[in-house]
């Protein structure tokens, strides 16, 4: 199709993305990174798109094998693409399903989602249809997520999520109320003189109360688009966040 456009992502490692559509963005890479490495650990990403950070995480041998949902037809298509693309087929497996309704055949030891930020007709009213059900909550809330979350773990499995900071309480609240114990928060900055724009919080299913906050995650040395930060460039390179 002359809308699919191809990004490497690492050596030898292509994604292929719609190019009208939502594109790999710092949300992604940092999402892939937050997750804890463990080459035995079976996900499950959750609001999935182009099956981005599952492919990443699994190129990076950071989890064993990915289940990705997506409602999009369209999306779920690139998405298998790239696991054929990438030789990961037999590892990455992609469903067509509402979280509302997703029922896993098997628990997962983890599950990864960057969920739509904004609520239902919130935000820009001229996107495509394919972006606005990307960004926006037209079925599932936050809520939803993190209850399919809950109902596709395994005891004591964790939770990884990437959201924006203007609804952290949301997010909080969510997982709690699904027996998902936020464990760690990381704040996401522009530059150190910019307001927040993510945050990525990890939950434990069943877990004691108890959250550790982390030093802020700066991107930007000076301006934003400017140089990166060492901690950004580490991150870049080895997949990791170590803070």
């Amino acid at each position: 199709m002359d809308n699919i456009k191809y990004e490497n992502i690492a050596e030898n490692v292509s994604i292929a993305q719609d190019s009208r559509g939502l594109l790999l963005t710092t949300d992604a890479c940092l999402l892939s990174a937050f997750v804890s490495k463990n080459a035995k650990q079976n996900a499950c990403e959750l609001g999935a798109g182009s099956g981005i950070i599952s492919a990443m995480l699994l190129l990076d041998k950071k989890i064993k094998s990915s289940v990705c949902v997506d409602f999009q037809p369209e999306i779920c298509g690139i998405a298998a693409q790239n696991a054929e693309k990438n030789g990961l087929s037999d590892k990455m497996t992609v469903v067509c399903a509402d979280v509302l309704d997703y029922k896993a055949e098997k628990k997962f030891d983890t599950v990864i989602s960057n969920p739509p930020y904004f609520k239902s007709g919130d935000g820009r009213r001229n996107e495509r249809e394919q972006d606005r059900l990307s960004r926006h909550e037209s079925t599932a809330t936050i809520s939803d997520f993190a209850a399919c979350a809950f109902r596709i773990l395994k005891d004591g499995g964790t939770a990884y999520f990437c959201y924006t900071p203007g609804r952290l309480s949301e997010l909080l609240c969510a997982l709690s109320n699904s027996d998902l114990e936020p464990k760690k928060l990381i704040t996401v900055y522009p530059t150190a003189d910019h307001k927040p724009s993510l945050v990525l919080v990890s939950a434990k299913k069943g877990a004691e109360p108890g959250m550790e906050c982390s030093r802020p995650l700066i991107i930007y040395k000076d301006k934003a688009g400017g140089e990166l930060t060492e901690d950004y460039k580490r991150i870049k390179k080895e997949n990791r966040i170590k803070f």
